[in-house]
């Protein structure tokens, strides 16, 4: 097995960020949540996905036989 590490430099929010990034519509650290996940994925090379957290436990007790 292999792992790669990468260091990411401390990310934190400045005005530059709020005036480009925030619609001011949604609470701010779901800006930044948003803004530090598509960093993560852009750097990892991972491809973003909207399925709810709630729907992968809903799956994964399914094919577990858990829910029918």
């Amino acid at each position: 097995m292999t792992q790669t590490l990468i260091n990411l430099p401390v990310f934190e929010p400045n005005d530059y960020f709020w005036k480009n990034h925030w619609d001011g519509k949604e609470e701010k650290w779901l800006a930044y949540a948003r803004a530090i996940r598509s960093i993560i994925a852009e750097v990892g090379g991972y491809e973003l996905s909207d399925v709810k957290m709630e729907d992968k436990f809903e799956y994964k007790n399914f094919m577990r036989g858990k829910v029918k």
